[in-house]
This record gives structure tokens, C-alpha cells and sequence, in this order.
């Protein structure tokens, strides 16, 4: 009769610890194959996109060609996809880099801290590193719902509209202020030394009209009085305006004293010398060279002199427009018969 075989604990537990190794090993296997990917995931099943909002569950089984995954969106609804021949999944980082304002301004007013962290109301964020504006890294928020997804975004354009209107008006308080006191500095500067005034017949006519921009005094633009010519300063201009003796064609031309401007592109009021002959005739004329003011096709001009020829072969007019004077190209102008 056979000896009964003697029962150790090892061959009791020996199927238990075989078993847990080569579960082990198949999971080990398995989390290989198939590795975790914490939320949030892209993934991309036969070349169409999805994000996973939660830990997706992706596998073939083993006996099937194809993949499948199961995993929740953005709202938090469950995605089931199956038969997939190619599946790709990449896990996205769980912060990100927080939109930072165009010019960061702190919040409370006071001098940058150090490693302070500052948040607008707009949704952006800055922090300080070494003196200088880094972001700040917030939760990736690619898996916010659709819903809050927009009521942020309402929220932050509600706060960007706020803040681009307070600087808008700051800078109009800014400008006012500024142009105030400009307006007082100037308003001392012809208190200490008057404007010259604006000459005028008699019946009104202007006879010579200074120009601020063209003598230095900026602070006289506007502020012009007005001073009735005597007899003796209309006698001068009455003979300055007398025709001179010139052939017929031009004496006809040169009794007309409005015209219009014809130039396509326009033309310029310029200073005598600019007409004169030799480089720069005028000089910097703080970077003006002799300009007075620009017209614009169609405008109307009041033609105070007979055509004549410039040192440098031009034929030029002298003619008044609203507050300047000046000389233009002949070639520029149509005139009107009176």
C-alpha cells in the first residue's frame, strides 16, 4: 500500500502565489500595451479628435483586431467608440500658462512685489519674477463644459469692454488736463506779448492775415483779433493789388481772383523761398521745408497776385486759404472769370 503523500503549507498556497504572479505579470503586460492616461487625453480614433475628461478605458481584447475606448467629454457625457483600427491617445498637462494682459498694470496700485502673483478681472494673470512679467500656470480648463465655458468667456469680454472704458476715459481726462494747461501757458504767453492782428479794409475784406505756425507764436492759432487798416495801410495794399501791365491773355488771367484746385492728387501752400532756386531754399524750417499747408483737389483758393515765374522756372500764384497764405504752382489751379 503506497505511503499517503505528506501536506505542506507550500503546496497548499503554492497555486495561490503561481496565480498572483502570473496576474502580475499579464497586468504588467497589459499596462504596457495599454498604459493609464489621466484626464485630460487627446485622442484621435481613425483620424478624428476627441478630448477625455476622464481617465479613458481603451483596450482590443484578445481575440479582436480592433480597439475600442469609453471615456467622458467636456458636458460629461460618455463616448463609446468601437471598431477602431488606429487609436492614439496623448496626455494633455493638467496647468497651463494663463493669458497675460497686453500691459500689465497691479491691481492694487502699489509698487511690484517680488514673486507677487496679480489677477485682472478680464481673466488674465501675471506674476513677477526678477523684475520682470511672467504667467502664471492655472488648470487646463480644455474640459469645461460648454456652458461655463461661455459664461466665462461673456464674463471676461464684459470686463475687458470695462477696463479698455476706463482707460479711454483716463486718457480723455489725461488729454483735457494736458490741453488746459497748455491753454493757460498760452494764454500768458499773449498776455506777455499780444497776437498780431488779422488786417482788414473797411468792408471787412481781410487785407493780410498773419500765420501763427509761420512766425513761431503756435499760441496765437485761434486767437487772432482783428484790426480795421488805415487809409494809409489800404492805399498799400490797393496798389499791391493794382493789374499789372501784361499781355492780354494774361491781364485776363490775372483779374480772376478765385480758382479751384485741380491737381488730381492735390497741392501745396508753400512759403516764397520755397520756389527760389538751389538745394533746401528754405532750410529745416522744423522739418516743414517751406510748407504751409496742403489742399486737396476741389478746394476753392482766393488768388491775391498776378502769375509770376520763381527763380527756379516755376510759374506760382500767391493765394489765401481759410487762415493761411502762401504760394502754389500755377499748374494746379483753374481759375474763375469774373
Amino acid at each position: 500500500m503506497p505511503e499517503p503523500t505528506r501536506t505542506t503549507w507550500w503546496t497548499k498556497a503554492a497555486p495561490y502565489f503561481f496565480g498572483a504572479c502570473l496576474w502580475l505579470i499579464l497586468s504588467h503586460f497589459y499596462s504596457c500595451v495599454f498604459p493609464d492616461h489621466p484626464a485630460p487625453a487627446a485622442i484621435e480614433a481613425d483620424g478624428k479628435g476627441y478630448v477625455a475628461c476622464s481617465t479613458p478605458d481603451t483596450g482590443r481584447g484578445w481575440f479582436h483586431s480592433t480597439y475600442y475606448a469609453d471615456f467622458k467629454d467636456n458636458n460629461g457625457q460618455t463616448i463609446s467608440l468601437r471598431g477602431v483600427e488606429k487609436l492614439t491617445i496623448t496626455n494633455l498637462p493638467q496647468q497651463i500658462d494663463a493669458p497675460m494682459p497686453p500691459n500689465p498694470v497691479a491691481v492694487d496700485g502699489k509698487k511690484y512685489q517680488e514673486g507677487a502673483k496679480y489677477a485682472w478681472a478680464d481673466g488674465t494673470r501675471a506674476q513677477v519674477e526678477n523684475g520682470k512679467w511672467v504667467p502664471v500656470k492655472v488648470k487646463n480648463n480644455v474640459c469645461e463644459s460648454d456652458d461655463d465655458r461661455a459664461k466665462r468667456e461673456a464674463r471676461e469680454s464684459e470686463a475687458r469692454e470695462a477696463e479698455q472704458k476706463k482707460e479711454a476715459a483716463e486718457l480723455e481726462a489725461e488729454q483735457k488736463k494736458e490741453a488746459a494747461e497748455l491753454e493757460t501757458q498760452q494764454a500768458a504767453l499773449r498776455a506777455k506779448n499780444p497776437c498780431p492782428a488779422i488786417l482788414t479794409s473797411a468792408t471787412g475784406d481781410i487785407l493780410e492775415e498773419p500765420l501763427p505756425e509761420a512766425i513761431g507764436r503756435l499760441e496765437c492759432v485761434g486767437h487772432l483779433p482783428t484790426r480795421v487798416a488805415t487809409p494809409e495801410e489800404q492805399a498799400k495794399w490797393a496798389s499791391w493789388r493794382k493789374k499789372p501791365d501784361v499781355p492780354r491773355a494774361e491781364r485776363a488771367a490775372s483779374v480772376r481772383r478765385w480758382a479751384t484746385v485741380v491737381a488730381a492728387y492735390g497741392t501745396e501752400i508753400y512759403k516764397r523761398c520755397y520756389f527760389s532756386a538751389g538745394d533746401l531754399p528754405c532750410g529745416y524750417d522744423n522739418a516743414k521745408w517751406g510748407k504751409i499747408a496742403s489742399l486737396h483737389k476741389g478746394d476753392r483758393v482766393q488768388v491775391v497776385s498776378a502769375k509770376s515765374r520763381s527763380a527756379s522756372g516755376t510759374e506760382i500764384y500767391e493765394v489765401r486759404f481759410q487762415q493761411w497764405a502762401g504760394w502754389v504752382d500755377a499748374t494746379g489751379l483753374d481759375f474763375d472769370v469774373e
